[in-house]
């Protein structure tokens, strides 16, 4: 049965097409980006690693938003449903779909040194896999529940960073609301959307027990272990791999302490775990995209201050008396 369309939002006809201009756009870009890994997979490495890649934090910290409504792997999961109806997604299937997306980014992400940061081919296939798998969840859960909302692994990254998002911008891809998603939709709750997945275990510390609430709090850790490995052979994978989930254990290790032990309110860690990810991978960052592109020396210095005072900014915003009333 078809849940009851909520919350229909009005746009102005201009509006709706500057959207889907933009996420034509996107999907053309991604087109190319596939053509680029497999005909001149330096040229595309480059630029998708060192270029578009650094710059999706800042637009998380701006407002999730942003990218959802224009992210060509949440265009075909939108294929998907106009494939099929779907159904919406039992609670089993919600969980597991959660667990398997933060899965995915802890695989994924460390694979880049040893793999997906030097086989263009490979790297094309994989993403054409994860389109596919969008599609696919698209025609078997409702609208975004299977992949943008359950399996995505970038999801838990939008959630974290998109606490207190520094632009206030209406949903970009769903013009009316079927709740398709229960509780924590990025695109309908925005800002809220965190706290509204972790629902009342933020209130007692049982959060970090969660397959979300794991996640941020080994961030912080996982972005410095990650930038503490470096590229190379297939045969360096368990090394990589040691690395990142060695400090991710860590952080998570610390952070648990600060709200078990000394007892700091889950409303203040919460936005301070974000911001240490966000000043740390912009730290790392800033020196890593000047070596790739051969920049002038004083690119390194400049993205880390842009990235930083970013990630501050928001914090602020984040940390804000009308925030921490909630």
């Amino acid at each position: 049965m078809t849940a009851p369309r909520l919350h229909v939002l009005e746009r102005a006809p201009s509006e709706r097409v500057m959207w889907r201009v933009a996420r034509w756009a996107a999907v053309a870009g991604l087109a190319m980006l596939l053509a680029g890994l497999v005909r001149a997979p330096a040229i595309a490495l480059t630029a998708l690693w060192y270029v578009a890649v650094p710059l999706l934090p800042a637009v998380f910290f701006l407002n999730p938003v942003l990218w959802r409504g224009i992210c060509p792997l949440a265009t075909a999961n939108e294929l998907g449903n106009r494939l099929a109806p779907g159904r919406e997604p039992s609670a089993r299937a919600v969980t597991r779909l959660g667990v398997a997306g933060v899965v995915l980014f802890h695989v994924m992400v460390p694979a880049r040194r040893f793999l997906f940061n030097a086989e263009g081919s490979i790297l094309a296939a994989t993403i054409a896999a994860v389109a596919l798998l969008a599609v696919v969840l698209g025609a078997r859960y409702r609208v975004r529940a299977g992949f943008c909302n359950g399996l995505c692994p970038v999801l838990p990254v939008e959630l974290l960073y998109g606490q207190a998002p520094l632009l206030s911008l209406p949903r970009g891809r769903c013009t009316s609301c079927t709740v398709c998603t229960p509780r924590g939709c990025p695109d309908l709750s925005q800002g809220k959307a965190l706290a509204q997945l972790l629902g009342p275990d933020r209130r007692t510390g049982r959060w970090l027990l969660t397959p979300f609430g794991l996640f941020i709090a080994a961030m912080p850790g996982f972005v410095v272990g990650y930038a503490l490995t470096s590229d190379g052979a297939l045969c360096t994978a368990p090394s990589v791999y040691a690395t990142t989930l060695g400090w991710s254990l860590a952080s998570a290790a610390l952070v648990a302490v600060a709200v078990r032990v000394v007892r700091i309110p889950t409303r203040l860690v919460l936005p301070l775990v974000a911001a240490a990810g966000g000043w740390l991978y912009y730290w790392f960052a800033g020196p890593a995209v000047a070596r790739q592109v051969a920049a002038p020396w004083w690119l390194a210095p400049a993205i880390r201050a842009a990235g930083m005072a970013l990630v501050t900014l928001w914090l602020v915003r984040a940390l804000g008396p009308a925030r921490g009333a909630r």
